[in-house]
């Protein structure tokens, strides 16, 4: 592979690590910095901004080179899987990465009592055993739409916890 197209690819993939959400410490004066102000290594890593860089926006700037410091920060494993992730990323089909984009803003919406639940039952689903993830999937995959062009609920299309709501799921009265 070409060494621009090498470089391409690794500042797509800083530019994904940047907008990710991963916690970062975000260095202000970084922001303000023209072209010639950033370091060697930075200059290398960004190479297909060069022509660019100074006429982008400050928080776009400060959030590439968040991106940048955390990709200084992994290991040859890490870098290895966030490329592999990038690749999978960029073969989905548009509309899937849209879709994605899409929960993952409600998502970010909600509150973080809501978050926390929703992460718990990722990791619960995340450890059952892969013949009932399978069945769970098929299940999800098989349900009827809700309506012709109607999106899933806010907040992942995740159900609450507990019984379903009604005489049949819930405490009867006597």
């Amino acid at each position: 592979m070409s060494d621009w197209m090498t470089k391409l690819k690794t500042m797509l993939l800083l530019l994904i690590l940047a907008v990710s959400g991963l916690p970062l410490v975000a260095h202000a004066q970084d922001a303000g910095r023209s072209w010639d102000e950033l370091s060697e290594q930075q200059r290398e890593l960004l190479a297909p901004l060069a022509d660019s860089w100074n006429n982008l926006p400050e928080q776009r700037r400060q959030n590439i080179l968040n991106g940048v410091r955390r990709w200084e920060t992994l290991t040859p494993e890490q870098r290895a899987q966030a490329q592999q992730r990038f690749q999978d990323w960029n073969q989905r089909p548009l509309e899937q990465r849209q879709m994605i984009r899409e929960r993952f803003r409600d998502f970010r919406e909600l509150d973080p009592q809501r978050q926390r639940a929703i992460r718990e039952r990722f990791r619960d689903f995340q450890n059952m055993p892969e013949e009932r993830r399978r069945a769970l999937r098929e299940r999800f995959e098989n349900r009827r739409p809700p309506g012709a062009g109607a999106r899933p609920p806010r907040g992942g299309g995740f159900p609450e916890r507990g019984p379903p709501p009604g005489p049949q799921g819930g405490r009867q009265r006597r």
